[in-house]
């Protein structure tokens, strides 16, 4: 998440003792990192702006209430995830195990689950909305990607991060499916020109009106994995 960039070094100690502790009050947390009740405050104040940490009214039997705060959902975004090596070690295990067609179907299966689940978005739209559509898609999906129409029939779309790259690298069917993925979305002839997994700065694809003439030639590429 983007607000994760601001937090200082002082706030993420804050979110490091609240992960710890699960949920506290300002004192706790001073006497802890020793620092002012004053300066907490300030810093409980940044992350509750940007939606790490959420306030809970907690009341006693005798006395005035008193805040509790914990993290929150969002929060856990803040602290490190082994999803790429996970993923990597079942594609390595599925292989090993099972075979690469296995792992084949696999991912094919996921592709048609990834299809149904976006073809609503692209129903009844002309090509150039529907390129634009899965921009949109591709970057909500972390791959920061980008679109432009070269001329009447023509459009590119340019994947600036590869948010699976652990696994294209290990698996090149992941690819192949996005690829595939493209064409049927989009309804459209797509090719593949430019390509992180090779070793390219960006994935970049073509995009043609199925008319009278031929899609760009697709560009070769070898996988990197070994």
């Amino acid at each position: 998440m983007n607000e994760l960039a601001l937090i200082s070094p002082a706030e993420r100690r804050v979110l490091a003792y609240l992960k710890r502790i699960g949920r506290c009050d300002v004192k706790a947390i001073a006497r802890s990192l020793r620092v002012t009740a004053m300066a907490v405050r300030h810093h409980l104040a940044v992350l509750e702006k940007a939606g790490l940490v959420k306030t809970t009214l907690k009341r006693r039997g005798v006395g005035r209430p008193r805040y509790v705060y914990s993290l929150s959902a969002s929060a856990d975004d803040f602290f490190p995830k082994e999803y790429g090596t996970l993923a990597s070690n079942l594609i390595r295990a599925i292989a090993e195990l099972d075979g690469e067609a296995k792992l084949a179907r696999i991912v094919e299966h996921m592709k048609e689950v990834e299809v149904a689940r976006y073809s609503p978005r692209m129903a009844g739209k002309p090509l150039r909305r529907r390129v634009a559509e899965m921009a949109r898609i591709m970057t909500q999906a972390g791959y920061m990607a980008e679109w432009e129409q070269l001329d009447h029939r023509t459009f590119q779309i340019t994947e600036r991060n590869c948010a699976i790259a652990c696994v294209a690298q290990q698996c090149q069917h992941a690819c192949v499916c996005e690829l595939a993925m493209f064409r049927e979305l989009l309804q459209a002839a797509v090719s593949r020109q430019e390509h992180i997994v090779a070793g390219d700065a960006c994935c970049r694809y073509i995009v043609q009106s199925q008319q009278t003439r031929k899609p760009a030639k697709e560009r070769k590429w070898q996988s990197s994995r070994t």
